[in-house]
Formats: structure tokens, C-alpha cells, sequence
């Protein structure tokens, strides 16, 4: 494979999986293009910025030329290009957002698919697997290429599941990094249909693993992500409150920006913890790294959300434990995939502060055991989530057609 589009949604993030994927691939010689439903990130890791040049944003619904490109298509391929939307929609009928999504969108798939004529790609990679996938799925029909896609958690897979089981049986493979959304896929279509392969992001070792620990004197907790209703950070705040009547204060540092801040802040203070919480806003890797050395446990009480929106599992929880430091989590999305309770962490149920309580205090009242805890966490990590060894196997989707994936199962 000499070139591939990958579609997502925006570009460089914050986060790595992507990003680290596409880094690998153009090290192997691949010519990779970003093209991106939303426009290029604000934010992103430094050490992303030199991926933006690949980047290219189609999915403005106001752009001219992708409108162009539409009617040509249909004027080139009639048939195709009107059974396929046709398709598309009625699919999508039951859910507003996901008939909104795809009817927006359609001037970006024949924009990629344009670009990905002229460029001589062969194959068009959907990074999530609900309109990006749509729009690689629609864009590989009409220009002939080859089409596969990744599938997460949250949006891309319990907000609308509208022409999901179609995309997965047409796509030359399917990578889902959560156990339990492979099997869901697999049951979706069938066990004879489709070829989905799990296979966990993992994260670079030779980064996080070397992160030397030096645990804090006094316990601190730590939580990292987009202060959003869904990654669970109100619930760590109550935790706190509760571990205060139990006579533990542990400080908890929150790392990350996003639309629930206030509240959280407001929450803190209502709860009488806001001396024991510091918001740091969005960190880079290299700035949290000293974080994951000191503090006694990460906190991820990840919720599913009523609409399906949910976390998978987090790049955070693996850096974490690949760092040495024992996380605690909730039995949410795929988060028990991870973390063993008792053994690399500990696991509390969604949505309940007291539970949360109840997993942090032995962590809070031990050093030893997060110590304990923090040996295993690594170990498990560097069996299973090794981003480069995990890479090779995505490699061999590609290079093969989804034929063989290097694997020992």
C-alpha cells in the first residue's frame, strides 16, 4: 500500500491513536491524507504539528467546489451514486441526527472521493465509524477504491447505529479497540459476514513506560480528559466529599477544558472540597508525564450516557498504567477490559460516588498497595497494549486487504 486517505472528524487532537497511526504509517513509506469532517483541531500535541500539512478539511456543506464535485459524480455515475445515497438515507430515517449527518455530508464524500481519484489512493480509511466510515464507505464506492474502517465507543457507535451493519460488511476489515464493540459489531452482521478484528490502540512503552515514579508524600489523585458530563469528574468530586466524612483527603488534580468546567468548579465548592481540587486545563503529554511519576492512583469513572455516548477505554488509563500508576475506574463501555480490580486497579460502579469512595479509599489509606497495584498495572499494559506491536498488526490489515492481521489467535 503506497497511499491511503484517512477520513475522521478533526485533526490533530489532543489525543494520540490516530495521530500515532498515521505517524507510523508515513514512516513505512505510506502517503497518508487527513481529510477531516470539521476542520483542523485548535488543539493538538506539539508533536502532532507536523501532520497538519496532511491535513485537508472537506466537510463544509457551503463549499462550492464539493458541490461541483457531487454533480459530477452523479452526472459520471448515475446509477451508483443515486442507489447509494438512496440507500444511505432510508437507512438513516429513524434517527434525526444520523439522516442530518448523512444528508450534510454527502458533498464531502464526493469531494473525497475526488481527491482520492486524482491522487491515485488506494484505499479510504474511515477513523470512526459513524460519518466518517459513511463518508469513506460512499466516497471508496464511487471512485473504485478499497474501504475499511475503525470503530471506537460512544457517538461513532450507540448514538445512531443507521447503516452500520452495511459499512461493516462491506469493509475490507473493521479494528475495534474494545473487546466487547468487536463482538458487538460481529454479532450485528453475522458470524459469517464482515471482518472485524479487535485490537487495542495500546500506547507508546518507550514513552509512558519509562516514566519514573516517585510517589507524592501525601495522596494525590488524578483525572485527565474533556471536562464533559461523560467522563464522570462530578462523580470524583462527590467521592471526595464522601472520603472527607470518612476522615481522607486526598488532593485530586484535573487535567483537561471543556464545557462541564464551571460546574465542576461549582460542584467543589458546594461540596466542600475545593481546597483539595486544582484545575490545570489542557496539559501536553510531556507536562502530564511528572504527574503520572507522583500521583497515587488515576481516576476514569467514565458513565454511559442516555443517548449511547461512552468512553471505550480511554488513551489516559493506559498511559497511566503503563506509567506504573493503578487506576480507578468504573464497569463502564470497556474500562473492565483494562483494569482487573484487586490486581491493577480498582473498579466501582458508574454513577455512584459512594461506590467511587469506596474503590479510592484502600488506595488512599496504603501506599503500599498502590505501589503493589501500580507493578501490575505496567506489566498488564506492556503484555497487551504495546502501540508499536499492536501497530504491526494493523499494518498487515492494510497490506493485505484485511486477509491477514498477524495475529496468534
Amino acid at each position: 500500500m503506497k497511499r491511503v486517505i484517512y477520513v475522521t472528524t478533526t485533526f490533530p487532537t489532543l489525543a494520540a491513536f490516530i495521530e500515532n497511526e498515521v505517524h507510523r504509517l508515513v514512516q513505512r513509506g505510506v502517503d497518508v491524507q487527513v481529510l477531516t469532517l470539521r476542520g483542523v483541531s485548535a488543539e493538538y500535541q506539539p508533536e502532532h504539528a507536523c501532520l497538519i500539512p496532511r491535513t485537508i478539511p472537506v466537510g463544509s456543506p457551503l463549499a462550492p467546489s464539493a458541490w461541483l464535485d457531487l454533480a459530477r459524480w452523479f452526472v459520471r455515475r448515475p446509477f451508483r451514486v443515486f442507489s447509494d445515497i438512496t440507500r444511505l438515507l432510508w437507512a438513516s430515517r429513524g434517527s434525526f441526527y444520523a439522516l442530518a449527518g448523512h444528508l450534510g455530508y454527502l458533498p464531502a464524500a464526493a469531494r473525497v472521493a475526488t481527491i482520492a481519484e486524482r491522487a491515485n489512493v488506494e484505499r479510504i480509511h474511515g477513523a470512526w465509524a459513524h460519518f466518517p466510515a459513511s463518508v469513506a464507505w460512499l466516497a471508496a464506492r464511487w471512485s473504485g477504491r478499497r474501504f475499511s474502517m475503525a470503530a471506537h465507543a460512544g457517538a461513532d457507535l450507540y448514538r445512531t447505529q443507521a447503516f452500520l451493519a452495511q459499512k461493516v460488511t462491506d469493509a475490507d476489515f473493521v479494528t475495534a479497540c474494545v473487546r466487547g464493540n468487536a463482538e458487538m459489531l460481529q454479532r450485528l452482521v453475522g458470524p459469517d459476514r464482515g471482518r472485524v478484528v479487535w485490537l487495542y490502540h495500546g500506547t507508546d512503552l518507550s514513552r509512558f513506560g519509562a516514566v519514573v515514579r516517585d510517589r507524592a508524600a501525601e495522596p494525590v489523585l488524578l483525572a485527565v480528559g474533556r471536562l464533559a458530563v461523560v467522563k464522570g469528574f462530578d462523580d470524583a468530586i462527590a467521592a471526595l466529599g464522601i472520603l472527607a466524612d470518612r476522615g481522607v483527603r486526598p488532593r485530586l488534580v484535573i487535567v483537561g477544558d471543556g464545557p462541564e468546567r464551571e460546574r465542576l468548579v461549582e460542584s467543589a465548592v458546594q461540596r466542600s472540597v475545593s481546597g483539595q481540587v486544582e484545575f490545570r486545563g489542557s496539559l501536553t503529554h510531556d507536562e502530564i508525564l511528572p504527574l503520572y511519576g507522583s500521583a497515587w492512583a488515576l481516576l476514569a469513572p467514565s458513565k454511559v450516557m442516555a443517548n449511547g455516548r461512552r468512553d471505550g477505554i480511554p488513551n489516559v488509563v493506559i498511559e497511566a498504567m503503563a506509567a506504573g500508576l493503578p487506576v480507578v475506574g468504573t464497569r463502564a463501555a470497556g474500562l473492565e477490559e483494562a483494569i482487573e480490580s484487586g490486581v491493577t486497579g480498582m473498579l466501582a460502579q458508574p454513577n455512584d460516588p459512594a461506590s467511587l469512595a469506596d474503590a479510592i479509599e484502600p488506595l488512599v489509606r496504603d501506599p503500599g498497595l498502590v505501589d503493589r497495584l501500580g507493578a501490575q498495572a505496567h506489566l498488564r499494559v506492556s503484555d497487551e497494549f504495546d502501540a508499536a506491536r499492536n501497530f504491526e498488526r494493523l499494518y498487515r490489515l492494510f497490506e493485505t486487504d484485511g486477509l491477514e492481521d498477524g495475529s496468534c489467535e
